[in-house]
């Protein structure tokens, strides 16, 4: 289980989140949400461990590999979509199968993509290889910051059918999201106010 105590992040003078407690299950799928400045992002970076509280716990026992999708995908220039999406698993010592990887691609509306550079994609395309590089990490902590943000409503649903799919596989997934279809698909709904408290929906 995930879990976050009394957590609080400050920069200087400015409270960006305050206080804040809540736990997350494997096999949950999580929505944070929440005004701008809320501090979505932030809590979703100190959960994840890319950002460090100024106090509080965050508690992830168990295995410890965790993914990413980005909102500005963090994709390599240098590297095909297909090596992009296994860069993760690849580093965590899994190793993908091509047939694995063209499945996931083929799934996620990419099939034929596997060889083109982030650069000949649309925002669209870049944003499904971020989250299927997330997928074939096969870890336990899926974080993923407006993971449908540059998607239509059909592909969004396909992307947050994934999601709680790798929920039900034992994953605890948490998202940042405006998205109506991705609260829709959450199990539960963490609520972030304009005093930076979080609240359960």
């Amino acid at each position: 289980m995930l879990k976050a105590q009394n957590l609080s992040k400050r920069y200087g003078s400015h409270t960006a989140l305050a206080e804040v407690n809540l736990s997350i299950e494997p096999g949950e799928f999580v929505a944070i949400m929440g005004p701008s400045g809320s501090g979505k992002t932030t809590l979703l970076n100190l959960l994840s461990g890319l950002d460090k509280p100024s106090s509080g716990t965050v508690n992830a026992p168990g295995r410890t590999e965790r993914a990413f999708v980005f909102q500005d995908y963090n994709l390599l220039e240098s590297l095909n979509a297909r090596k992009n999406a296994t860069l993760t698993a690849h580093f965590s010592g899994r190793r993908c199968s091509r047939d694995e990887v063209q499945k996931t691609f083929a799934s996620l509306g990419l099939d034929g993509l596997e060889r083109r550079l982030p650069a000949q994609l649309s925002g669209g395309q870049q944003q499904r290889v971020a989250v299927a590089r997330a997928l074939l990490a096969d870890a336990p902590y899926i974080f993923a910051d407006e993971p449908t943000g540059a998607l239509d409503d059909a592909t969004a649903q396909l992307v947050l059918t994934h999601l709680r799919t790798a929920a039900r596989g034992g994953a605890a997934v948490v998202i940042v999201t405006h998205s109506h279809l991705a609260a829709e698909a959450a199990d539960r709904i963490i609520e972030l106010q304009e005093a930076n408290h979080a609240g359960v929906a």
